[in-house]
């Protein structure tokens, strides 16, 4: 296994983090949890051993170890197994300082995309007045911008995930009500609906996932994406960005961005990558395309 280093999970501790990447191995990978940790991959190794290496490294006693064996296609995947210790259930982590509620155990995806963590930082610090987040799912990234001050539009097609978002902006000292929407929709018709409204956001955030089904629409990046990444940048203000990931196991960096390049030809416009956390070496790829003025 390839561990973070003492000092980096010190670092972790000190900037207000307790969810993140913790190993690589060659079958799978360790995160944790707060107090407890999962395993993803093939059939996890044994809990002693890692029990023994987790106090050796950090100090850390988890509450409770989790595994899940990973699936090709996210429909199928089950929900982890208790290998010891506590079950968590519903639980409260941080990163960065700000507050998320996950459940370690579910089956897809806790409720937060580890993978993210550069890119939600990113929004925090990007000082956005008006924030659209497309298939926002828990709506993190509407946390960031929100806890930065921003006015915030959160849309996906299921209604029990965007409660999770609410759930989250309340739990960091966030009125939901207070300049901030939920829209319970086809995120490739509410943008359309935005653009002839004639709507403006400075910052857009759109993480579409590989495949998706929503009001009898089939979504496919593949297909899908292009139109909406152009939808979407008309949708910025000057001088405004737009966040552009993907997990698409076809397409590496250069990919999605040659992608969003042929979606803005003839704008003005300055491109960057998106980051990842170096501790996380494969995950979703992204860019950030800034509208220029």
């Amino acid at each position: 296994m390839d561990w973070i280093s003492p000092e980096q999970w010190t670092a972790f501790g000190a900037e207000g983090t307790d969810a993140h990447r913790l190993a690589n191995g060659r079958g799978g990978w360790l995160d944790r949890y707060g107090d407890w940790i999962l395993w993803s991959g093939a059939e996890p190794p044994q809990v002693e051993g890692l029990r023994e290496e987790v106090m050796g490294r950090y100090g850390f006693s988890p509450r409770g170890w989790l595994g899940r064996v990973l699936v090709k296609r996210a429909i199928d995947q089950k929900p982890a197994m208790l290998l010891a210790g506590e079950n968590p259930g519903e639980i409260m982590v941080r990163e960065n300082g700000i507050a998320y509620l996950v459940e370690p155990a579910a089956g897809y995806s806790s409720g937060l995309f580890l993978d993210q963590r550069a890119n939600r930082q990113w929004v925090a610090a990007f000082g956005a007045k008006r924030m659209l987040n497309l298939f926002a799912y828990t709506c993190s990234f509407t946390v960031c911008a929100a806890a930065a001050g921003a006015e915030t539009c959160s849309v996906d097609s299921a209604r029990s995930v965007l409660g999770r978002g609410r759930a989250n902006l309340e739990t960091n000292g966030i009125d939901p009500a207070g300049g901030h929407r939920f829209l319970v929709d086809d995120a490739t018709k509410v943008v359309p609906r935005l653009v002839k409204r004639g709507e403006k956001f400075d910052l857009i955030v759109l993480d579409p996932p590989t495949f998706g089904r929503a009001a009898g629409n089939v979504f496919r990046i593949e297909k899908n994406l292009p139109d909406l990444v152009s939808q979407c940048f008309g949708l910025l203000e000057p001088g405004g960005c737009l966040l552009v990931s993907c997990n698409y196991s076809e397409w590496g960096k250069k990919d999605l961005q040659n992608l969003c390049r042929e979606a803005v030809a003839g704008a003005p416009y300055s491109m960057e990558h998106g980051e990842r956390p170096p501790e996380i070496p494969h995950g979703a790829v992204s860019c950030r395309i800034r509208k220029e003025r």
